[in-house]
């Protein structure tokens, strides 16, 4: 089973979405299974219906549902409480395993020889995650300054009114988060397949390769007509002085070890 997790702004919806579209696999969007590994089954209950709670129709679970905008409150909760149904029935003991949900994926996308969710925060959970034998972990990194650029226009914007914003609504903050999740991948690079934003932008069939190298597919299979390199350096236009010196101050050498100049 397929997990993909990157910081916010890093590339992993892109990703996702190059993976669901593939005729082999089904990658589900910031459903957050994995999250919940190790509960009981009557807790995982809980926490999938309060997933969707926090989410209702902000994104959809299964992009499939996207262009149904009205509905998509409903076809959230559908897709949960169809996953929840499916999952009492291909369950393997008493708490959640990643044997356990494969199978019910697998149930749901009967079509697919590889399936998986995405959500950016299982990268900060990945000493959690590297235990599994039964995952695939894929994380996507990118330029701090975009990140820190784009995450900011978000902050500012269309995540204004959530809750948790205000934990993540500076350069520096989106900065020290970027720098936490660089030093968790570099912790665990031997059990993770690593891809960098600009190199999937700029050699998208040579970085799909080496995805589909690790999860055994055709790399034809991944569209690549929705690259577009010219997302690269946005941070000039999105970053004011000041917070390009902070991001700077504080990813600086992170940055430069990782070959960002």
């Amino acid at each position: 089973m397929l997990m993909i997790g990157g910081h916010p702004r890093s590339g992993t919806t892109l990703l996702q979405t190059l993976c669901d579209l593939h005729p082999d696999m089904a990658v589900t969007n910031e459903f957050g299974c994995f999250s919940f590994l190790g509960q009981s089954s009557g807790d995982y209950n809980r926490s999938i219906y309060n997933r969707w709670q926090r989410v209702q129709g902000r994104w959809a679970f299964d992009i499939a549902y996207a262009r149904y905008t009205p509905l998509l409150r409903l076809n959230n909760l559908l897709f949960a409480l169809r996953h929840l149904y499916l999952y009492r029935r291909k369950r393997q003991g008493e708490v959640v395993t990643a044997v356990s949900l494969e199978a019910t994926y697998r149930t749901m996308y009967p079509h697919a020889r590889v399936v998986g969710d995405k959500w950016p925060h299982y990268l900060y959970r990945m000493d959690k995650y590297v235990q599994e034998t039964d995952l695939t972990r894929l994380v996507i990194y990118r330029d701090c300054r975009d990140v820190t650029s784009s995450f900011l226009v978000q902050a500012r914007t269309n995540w204004k009114d959530t809750d948790w914003v205000k934990n993540v609504d500076t350069a520096e903050k989106v900065a020290t988060k970027w720098v936490r999740g660089i030093e968790i991948m570099e912790k665990y690079a031997d059990k993770l397949t690593i891809l960098q934003y600009e190199a999937l932008m700029h050699e998208p069939e040579k970085e799909l390769k080496r995805v589909s190298e690790a999860i055994g597919l055709d790399p034809a299979g991944f569209p690549t007509d929705m690259i577009d390199p010219g997302s690269i350096g946005k941070y000039h236009k999105g970053l004011s002085d000041a917070e390009l010196e902070t991001v700077l101050r504080i990813a600086g050498p992170t940055m430069e070890r990782l070959g960002y100049r």
